[in-house]
């Protein structure tokens, strides 16, 4: 029971894992102008916040990167829990690090749009913090699990 129970959760991260990397590839398919105009609007907001600074611009630009790998990681890294029975943080790094650099290839095509290795680097920094969530909540997860079998 606890077995199917696995192969069901697994294929619902890893198909989790699908969409998210879904949607990676739509935001990396359009054009900088595109891009830029939909990352204004959290510019905006931090202008309104904060002041006018060039800064924002990069902030909110990278943390996109940052936070669409950290998802992927995270996400990544329950589907192998849950296919293998065990964590593996290097398995989910290393795919999101390279679904990175194949979202850096991608851009290549895309108008307006370059590859970067900065970008690369952030992406894989957001896999780093995807497994240190997994991580965290994992062990959050086994000590509610050990607390309650004391009692």
């Amino acid at each position: 029971m606890l077995q199917e129970k696995n192969k069901k959760a697994a294929a619902v991260f890893w198909a989790l894992s699908a969409v998210c990397m879904a949607v990676i590839f739509y935001f990396s398919s359009r054009t900088a102008t595109v891009s830029t105009g939909q990352s204004n609007v959290f510019v905006q907001w931090l202008i309104n916040l904060f002041g006018e600074s060039e800064l924002w611009v990069f902030i909110v630009r990278k943390s996109a990167h940052c936070l669409e790998f950290t998802g992927l990681a995270f996400l990544l890294s329950w589907a192998v829990l849950f296919t293998k029975g065990k964590a593996n943080i290097v398995i989910p790094f290393i795919i999101a690090s390279l679904y990175g650099v194949s979202d850096e290839v991608h851009q290549i095509f895309v108008e307006g749009r370059s590859c970067e290795l900065r970008d690369w680097a952030i992406d894989s920094l957001g896999a780093v913090l995807g497994v240190i969530g997994f991580i965290v909540i994992l062990k959050i997860v086994d000590e509610i699990i050990r607390s309650k079998r004391k009692t």
